[in-house]
Parts: C-alpha cells; sequence; structure tokens
C-alpha cells in the first residue's frame, strides 16, 4: 500500500460494529420490554426470523421496489406474524424511532478505533462515506466521538447513494483525491468494493468472504489498521 495517500472508510460495518453490536443489542433490549417477557432462547428464535426477514427484504430496497422506511415496518410485521403476535400499525409506524433512541443511548466511543484513526491521520488524507440519512448518521458519529477526525458524505446529505459511481467522484472532486493513489474500504463487496474498483480506486474488503474482487481482504477493521 506504498501508492495510497488517502483512505475512504464506509461507516456502518466497517468502523462501526453496527449491525455486529449495537443493532442487535438495541433490538433485543425493545423486543423483550414490549413484546416479552422471552426466556433466552424464545429471544434467539424470535431475532432468528427477525434477520431472515430483513435479509429477504433488502433485495427490493437495493432495487428500488422498496425504501428503507417501508422495510423496517414490514420486517417487523412479518415477524410479528410469524409468531401469531398482535400487529399495532401505530406500534408499527414508532418503532424505529424508538430503536434509534436506544440505540444512541447504548454508543460508546471506542478509545482504540479513534487513536488509530488520529494515527492514520498523520500518514493519509481521510474522508468517509456512508449511505444513511443525515440525522441517524451524524449522531452515531457524534456519540462515537469520530465527526471531526475526517471530512464525513452521507446519501442523505449529498443526495448520492453507493453504489452510485456520483457518491464516489463527489467526495474525490471534493477533497481532490487522485483514484488511483486512495484506498476504499467497506464490508459491502456491491456497495463499496466495485463501484471504487470500476473507478480505478484500491479496494479493501472488511468481512468474512475469501478470494473477492478486492485487492485487500481483512476480517477485521483492526488487522487493516494494523497492515497500514
Amino acid at each position: 500500500m506504498t501508492e495510497i495517500k488517502n483512505i475512504i472508510f464506509d461507516w456502518d460495518n466497517t468502523l462501526f460494529p453496527f449491525k455486529e453490536k449495537y443493532w442487535e443489542l438495541a433490538h433485543r433490549q425493545l423486543f423483550s420490554e414490549q413484546l416479552g417477557p422471552f426466556t433466552d432462547q424464545e429471544l434467539n428464535h424470535f431475532m432468528e426470523k427477525y434477520h431472515e426477514f430483513d435479509e429477504l427484504l433488502w433485495p427490493q430496497v437495493h432495487q428500488r421496489q422498496m425504501t428503507i422506511e417501508e422495510l423496517r415496518e414490514e420486517r417487523l410485521r412479518l415477524t410479528l406474524e410469524y409468531f401469531d403476535l398482535e400487529i399495532d400499525e401505530i406500534y408499527l409506524r414508532a418503532f424505529f424511532k424508538n430503536f434509534l433512541n436506544r440505540l444512541f443511548e447504548l454508543i460508546e466511543p471506542d478509545e482504540q478505533l479513534i487513536q488509530n484513526l488520529k494515527n492514520l491521520s498523520k500518514k493519509y488524507q481521510l474522508a468517509l462515506l456512508s449511505n444513511s440519512g443525515r440525522v441517524e448518521q451524524r449522531e452515531k458519529l457524534r456519540r462515537s466521538n469520530v465527526e471531526e477526525l475526517f471530512p464525513v458524505y452521507i446519501s442523505g446529505e449529498t443526495g448520492y447513494l453507493k453504489p452510485d459511481a456520483r457518491a464516489f467522484t463527489n467526495l474525490l472532486n471534493k477533497e481532490n483525491f487522485k483514484a488511483s493513489e486512495t484506498l476504499m474500504v467497506g464490508d459491502l463487496l456491491e456497495h463499496d468494493i466495485k463501484p471504487a474498483k470500476d473507478l480505478g480506486l484500491q479496494t479493501a474488503y472488511i468481512g468474512a468472504e475469501k478470494g473477492t474482487i478486492a485487492d485487500y481482504e481483512f476480517e477485521t477493521i483492526q488487522e487493516l489498521f494494523n497492515s497500514l
């Protein structure tokens, strides 16, 4: 990676353990409080089905057949139907707001992550490129205490949603990053890695898959930090 001068990071599930840690914990707490009481086994089963419906619906969002807002309500509706639980439309509409409030309460700064980013900034120009709503993502960044560490580009603010090439070129142009000297780091091959490679960026995939199209592969973000 000697030719790299700039690094663009994805946020959720790359730098920020959203799905692995906070998404899971916030949902478990809310479901236990609002739909329980559950035994551990019952809650695990409920979450398994919730995950299944979530994964089932996401392709429709990617194909623009469903909005993210519709997905959030539908995955919960399908899970409640599966377990023959009462479906309250007011509860469905309010759930994501309740989830966000709980999520925000749980977030704590990761001091190791902060120090790693500060160390990298001494050698590389850093930036963040994320698909999400403005309010949600800004609050997650603020509570993680990283918002001031790099320029932040959020689809809810720019209007460009990865894998749209404009999400990348907008950042490259505004930060004056040369594509061939820039590393894109992300956890989604279709949204982070492929479009970046198509534009001539170097790429680093974070996740469990092997033999991907990425130039570099790391199971964890810490492995990437160690290599840099």
